[in-house]
């Protein structure tokens, strides 16, 4: 398919008119949206399909408004980050070796690359760039991938694969970068300057599937939603084994948790999700946060979870007509919606109820709202629709496309 050439003339596109007047229609670029193509991450118009960012197999910026990539040139990585709003490089440096852009930090100012087998390794070379290049190397036995950094910059947060050479579980642990030792996570605390390790025995070990997260800026906490196997323990589980309070032991509905990871104080907690929760499809499960509130839903099942940010616990259920599919989550102002396979439902952000079903004329492909537009993904295109009564007010061809990721703000 050929790409058509649109004319750009100050800031608006032109695009010939069917009227008899034969007067150009002006055609506005609308609001950006960063959304995943074949060939990795990319940022367009919301009005033009155009452009901003060339794709690429890179990060976004917890904000979406930077995104990281790394090139491969004659034995180095080139590290580039853009700005997603207009597609200029705002930083670059080069490092040694072909590393994989694995973490980067909230400003970008940070980037983590990982060089490999992803399959499975004895060893992990892990490089830290910065603006004015590499910052530190370390090469660690085993397979650690890297996950988040911490709120300082100076320790990054990973995935112990186990074991490394054929995964099928893992372990999140903090790496200090000025060390290179790898340790356990802190045990969670009213104190944040009292911080005391994991014992040795009582380090989670996960066997999750179907990992979605969203990084809570405010609060310097990354959510992470898990579907996991019946073997799976929590550290409260292994630290006191007699409470009967297990993912399994008491509990033998427990599917699916959330783990939240603070970033500043290095602590982890485990949310149990109700029953049903990760016993369908896993393609079914998906996270977004909104305010105090992060929101979970298994489509496949028709139940939603909602979790206290600040309390951790689960606060609200609520069961809904299934949708099957692939299932993404956004919420804005007063409404949630979720799309799964050919049907968006519209939740009622207070009451927490369907309040409206709109159709698909095909898959659904990811989901973004703004205050003033809905944003549903369909096979090589963007439909854009008005949030509150789903009219579809505009299409957009994206070729490639996968999923809609965010609008930005």
């Amino acid at each position: 398919m050929k790409r058509r050439e649109l004319l750009g003339l100050g800031g608006v596109v032109l695009v010939a008119s069917c009227a008899s007047t034969g007067t150009p229609r002006r055609v506005e670029p609308g609001e950006l949206l960063t959304v995943a193509v074949d060939d990795g991450l990319t940022v367009i118009e919301s009005g033009t399909g155009r452009r901003v960012v060339a794709p690429a197999a890179t990060l976004a910026t917890a904000d979406g408004r930077r995104l990281v990539s790394a090139v491969a040139e004659s034995g180095t990585s080139r590290v580039v980050t853009r700005d997603a709003v207009t597609g200029e490089i705002v930083a670059q440096a080069t490092v040694r070796g072909g590393g994989r852009v694995a973490a980067v930090a909230p400003d970008a100012g940070l980037v983590a690359l990982v060089d490999g087998d992803p399959a499975g390794r004895r060893e992990t070379t892990i490089v830290v760039a910065g603006p004015a290049g590499e910052r530190h190397r370390l090469t660690l036995s085993g397979f650690v991938q890297p996950e988040a950094f911490s709120s300082t910059g100076t320790s990054l947060f990973v995935l112990d694969m186990l074991p490394p050479e054929h995964p099928d579980h893992y372990r999140v642990r903090v790496l200090d970068l000025a060390a290179g030792q790898v340790t356990a996570l802190n045990l969670p605390g009213e104190n944040a300057g009292l911080k005391v390790l994991v014992p040795a025995g009582a380090e989670e070990e996960m066997r999750g599937e179907g990992r979605q997260a969203v990084f809570d800026a405010k609060r310097e906490r990354l959510f992470t939603l898990y579907s996991h196997q019946p073997d799976h323990q929590h550290v409260r589980d292994l630290l006191h084994p007699e409470a009967q309070n297990g993912a399994r032991d008491g509990k033998p509905d427990v599917h699916a948790f959330v783990h939240t990871l603070s970033v500043a104080d290095g602590w982890a907690v485990c949310v149990d999700l109700p029953s049903s929760f990760g016993t369908g499809a896993v393609e079914g499960l998906t996270i977004a946060q909104h305010n105090d509130e992060v929101w979970v839903a298994d489509a496949g099942k028709g139940v939603l979870a909602v979790i206290n940010a600040d309390a951790l616990v689960v606060v609200h259920e609520q069961s809904f007509p299934p949708l099957a599919g692939r299932a993404r989550l956004a919420v804005s102002g007063s409404a949630a919606y979720l799309a799964a396979g050919r049907q968006v439902h519209v939740f009622d952000v207070g009451s927490k109820e369907v309040r409206a079903t709109w159709a698909l004329p095909a898959e659904a492909r990811g989901v973004a709202v703004s205050g003033s537009h809905l944003y549903v993904g369909q096979p090589g295109a963007v439909q854009r629709r008005d949030p509150a009564t789903g009219a579809t007010t505009s299409t957009v061809a994206v070729p490639g496309l996968t999923a809609v990721e965010r609008v930005i703000g």
